[in-house]
């Protein structure tokens, strides 16, 4: 095992992998996969193991570790008295717990072959593939940290298992319960190249509600919007941070720290680390349906995002999104570092010789505190610093200045047909 993941494991890992660790030797010899998907499930059927366990991917050896998880419920007035509504009307409630139904089909899947603590290893009947389920219902997860610690701990198990030989393929696979893989989702990932540490893959949303599913084209439209403007201004950072999208290397996932543990976000956040280790690939070639639907369980993404373009319709307004000459200064910007180094000094002036909205974005997130700490830097180094700096975090505050302060949302349409690049 690597320094890199010996440290992981003893500093960063979720518990879980404590539990994993301590019963290892317990493991089934026959317990060896080529791949590996998490799958974080809140609310959810067994319809997407079921999928899973039907499709040509088990064909070979492989695992799917499901992450169920429930945020710890908060004791204020409402939701007590919500409850003790709920258990008047029925009470079975508890039977029909979805996080309960969902761990009681898993475990009808096969035949326990290891179980420790919260962690259900199973063999799935007739086939070579295994689920590995973890229980965070029963001891739920902090309402803050929700589903990026869900795929945290599926991650990390996951890095282990690579680790310690029990899978093959040094990938782990990120997706979502209303994800429907396609046949080509694992073997496509066996001819990168070496420095890919990411994988992004192609996806399209689907639904049988006519208007969830133009909701849901118009926010991938957007999506796709997005990422063309930023491979317009030659970002490096131009790529898709959906987690039901990704497959990252476990041994640069535990380098970059793992998933951080957010509510929501965790996917971009990730990937911006990961992205500084090595290259971020899209393979085009796999699509991955994702089930559109509109969502409350998160803050922010697509579930959101999808339930208010539903909300603008209904009251007959536009969907807006990033005025397409944000994209423009973002190139010009970009372009301009080239002979950043060389005015080091005095980046001020520098400064002043951009154009009004650049200098002013550029100053709010700190640009010119970043140059002066570069000052001794090598031309080499230093531009390597700034591609680390003015990451796709930064490239998104970036944005967002520019949009607050000179240009205003448009209409989409609008966007798209004033664009300079195509989506």
């Amino acid at each position: 095992m690597s320094k890199a993941f010996n440290q992981y494991f003893s500093r960063y890992a979720a518990n879980e992998v404590e539990v994993l660790i301590q019963h290892e030797l317990l493991l089934p010899d026959e317990f060896l996969v080529e791949h590996v998907v998490v799958i974080p499930a809140y609310q959810e059927t067994s319809a997407f193991i079921e999928r899973f366990l039907a499709s040509s991917l088990v064909k070979s050896p492989v695992l799917m570790v499901v992450v169920i998880n429930e945020p710890i419920a908060q004791s204020s007035a409402a939701q007590i008295t919500e409850r003790f509504s709920k258990d008047l009307k029925n009470t079975h409630v508890n039977s029909l717990n979805p996080q309960k139904k969902l761990h009681k089909y898993s475990l009808s899947c096969g035949d326990i072959s290891w179980q420790h603590e919260n962690l259900t290893l199973i063999k799935v009947h007739q086939s070579q593939s295994w689920l590995l389920v973890v229980d965070r219902f029963t001891h739920g997860i902090e309402k803050e940290q929700g589903v990026g610690l869900a795929r945290k701990i599926g991650a990390d198990l996951c890095a282990y298992l690579i680790s310690i030989k029990r899978v093959d393929q040094p990938w782990i696979c990120s997706s979502d319960a209303d994800a429907y893989l396609p046949d080509n989702y694992f073997s496509a990932l066996h001819s990168r190249d070496k420095s890919t540490v990411v994988c992004c893959f192609n996806f399209q949303h689907s639904s049988d509600d006519k208007r969830v599913h133009q909701a849901n084209f118009l926010y991938e439209t957007a999506l796709r919007y997005y990422v063309a403007g930023l491979h317009y201004a030659n970002s490096p950072y131009a790529f898709f941070t959906i987690g039901s999208l990704l497959a990252f290397k476990a041994e640069v996932y535990v380098q970059a720290r793992g998933f951080p543990k957010r509510s929501a976000g965790e996917d971009f956040y990730l990937l911006n680390k990961l992205a500084k280790l090595g290259d971020v690939e899209f393979i085009e070639e796999v699509i991955v349906t994702l089930e559109a639907r509109t969502s409350q369980r998160v803050p922010f993404g697509t579930g959101p995002a999808v339930q208010k373009i539903l909300d603008l319709q209904e009251n007959k307004q536009d969907y807006c999104y990033y005025h397409p000459e944000i994209f423009i200064l973002l190139k010009s910007t970009l372009c301009s570092f080239s002979n950043l180094w060389h005015h080091r000094a005095d980046v001020a002036t520098w400064l002043q010789q951009r154009s009004t909205p650049v200098s002013t974005a550029l100053t709010e997130i700190g640009f010119d505190s970043f140059v002066n700490k570069q000052t001794n830097n090598s031309e080499k180094q230093f531009n390597k610093q700034l591609d680390v700096w003015f990451d796709a975090f930064k490239t998104l505050k970036f944005i967002h200045s520019v949009r607050a302060n000179y240009y205003q949302d448009i209409p989409l349409a609008q966007a798209l047909s004033k664009a300079p690049f195509r989506v």
